[in-house]
């Protein structure tokens, strides 16, 4: 199941410093869209709005119809957050299992979610015994074990080493494949947005606005053959441009 996200105008400013402004998009249902921009663009306060977790100065999202607000209370989002959102007394194993259990909903046996993110032999370690990268790929088992319709992913794979991150978004595409979900998610790393999205959103400096949509033209899931498409280094090449030369020059 994957849900329609529909956001119309949205503002939000915090006193006299405004973060966002009159930002639009429509995302497909079982779309995966990027969010790339510079540091301080509005990218995670975006996806803090569409969680509920943060409400608007104007304008308004819709979730297959329904605001935000509903649709966490139907349990039907996950988030994955820069930090860790681990609680510090349980194992990484019951971590995973209480989001099924505050949920009623249970999409991936948890033991398996946590080996195929490859913490086989931690899974009764509480967070003090994990590292930074595993405390993440804990919150990113966490946040998909109850199968949600709109999956959240703020630069879910910064803690990781490249090699772990590579096998993370291997893992997520080769799911999405079989389990189509609607994905929103903020990074920074280019390669990566455009190997994981069907589009990528560009963010201006702050306010935060749509500055250009993507679109990269290529059949999901991509391996790693597909960096040395022309696809891939047209589409990386034109991203770097506008985050490294337009937007800095203020074009």
């Amino acid at each position: 199941m994957s849900v329609p996200v529909v956001i119309r105008k949205i503002g939000r400013a915090y006193g006299a410093m405004q973060a966002l402004a009159d930002v639009d998009l429509e995302i497909g249902a079982g779309e995966f869209v990027s969010f790339v921009g510079p540091s301080g663009c509005g990218k995670t306060t975006l996806l803090r709005i569409v969680a509920d977790l943060e409400k608007p100065t104007s304008g308004e999202v819709k979730i297959g119809g329904a605001n935000p607000k509903e649709v966490r209370r139907q349990k039907k989002l996950g988030l994955v957050s820069q930090r860790p959102a681990v609680l510090p007394w349980k194992r990484a194993l019951d971590d995973v299992k209480f989001t099924q259990k505050i949920t009623q909903r249970v999409g991936y046996p948890a033991d398996q979610l946590l080996r195929d993110f490859g913490l086989e032999g931690h899974e009764r370690k509480k967070p003090g015994q994990l590292s930074g990268g595993m405390l993440q790929r804990v919150n990113c088992a966490s946040a998909i074990a109850h199968d949600p319709e709109l999956l959240l992913m703020d630069e879910p794979f910064s803690a990781l080493d490249e090699m772990k991150r590579e096998e993370m978004g291997e893992w997520f595409a080769r799911e999405l494949e079989t389990r189509p979900r609607t994905v929103l998610f903020v990074t920074h790393h280019i390669d990566e947005a455009v190997l994981l999205s069907d589009r990528v959103v560009v963010f201006s400096a702050s306010p935060g606005r749509v500055y250009e949509i993507v679109a990269i033209g290529a059949p999901r899931p991509r391996d790693r053959s597909f960096r040395e498409s022309r696809i891939f280094i047209e589409t990386t090449a034109r991203l770097r441009k506008m985050l490294f030369q337009d937007l800095e020059a203020g074009r």
